[in-house]
C-alpha cells in the first residue's frame, strides 16, 4: 500500500477567475492568503486553515472556478 500524505484543499467561496496563486513549496500558517479569486462581488482571498506546505494549484491563473471548487492543496505540517 502506498501511503497518502494528509492534505487540505483550499476552496473558492465564490465563482470567478483565479488571479493570484502562492508558489508551490511555500510554507503557510493558518490565515495566510494562498490565492485570490475575482468574483462578481469583488475579490475573495483564499486563506489556509491549517499550517502546511503548498503542494500545488488545482486551478490555473485566470482559470474560471465555481464556488466550492478546489484551488490550492496543502500538505499538512
Amino acid at each position: 500500500m502506498i501511503p497518502i500524505p494528509a492534505c487540505t484543499v483550499v476552496t473558492s467561496p465564490v465563482a470567478g477567475k483565479v488571479r493570484g496563486l502562492i508558489d508551490a513549496g511555500s510554507l503557510v500558517g493558518p490565515g495566510d492568503v494562498v490565492a485570490t479569486v475575482d468574483g462578481v462581488g469583488g475579490r475573495a482571498q483564499l486563506r489556509a486553515t491549517s499550517p502546511g506546505r503548498v503542494g500545488g494549484a488545482l486551478a490555473g491563473s485566470m482559470q474560471p472556478v465555481t464556488a466550492g471548487e478546489g484551488v490550492v492543496w496543502l500538505a499538512r505540517a
